[in-house]
């Protein structure tokens, strides 16, 4: 008989200030049956020692996807989302920017600094639950993605 090893928490890292965008964003990826750890920080000082693994996140597991708002107190989502390309070991892990903002000043910018995606944040439940399916797409375009199924 084989027996198949416990499937690994996907690794996630949210950058965002909004306590009721972080519990939003918790019941989506709940939704889609995702297997995940998610470690919350609330402004981009926070997201950048994350990342780089310093002080209180010198142990810090690596994310294997990057949830970024845009607009952070102390360094906003452009700063970490170029401080993680800076980082060979995050090179490939994906990042999704999340913002209030369509401005497509926005998207093209966060594109040409490597973000995979661009999600406008919703103003109805429903499609906020949406997010999830988004992030579980991206997720199984890059790696294999552990469910609870």
């Amino acid at each position: 008989m084989n027996a198949q090893p416990p499937a690994t928490p996907i690794q996630i890292l949210l950058a965002e200030d909004n306590p009721g965008d972080v519990f939003l964003i918790r019941e989506a990826l709940r939704e889609q049956g995702l297997e995940y750890e998610l470690s919350v920080v609330e402004d981009g000082e926070e997201a950048v020692s994350f990342v780089c693994r310093e002080g209180v996140y010198a142990g810090a597991a690596r994310p294997d996807l990057i949830l970024l708002d845009l607009n952070l107190p102390k360094y906003g989502g452009r700063e970490i989302l170029r401080r993680v390309r800076e980082i060979p070991e995050l090179a490939n892990v994906p990042v999704a920017i999340l913002s209030s903002s369509d401005w497509p000043k926005d998207r093209l910018d966060t594109a040409a600094l490597g973000a995979n995606c661009y999600i406008q944040k919703p103003f109805s439940l429903e499609e906020f639950m949406e997010i999830g399916a988004v992030l579980k797409e991206l997720l199984s375009s890059t790696t294999l993605v552990p469910t609870t199924e």
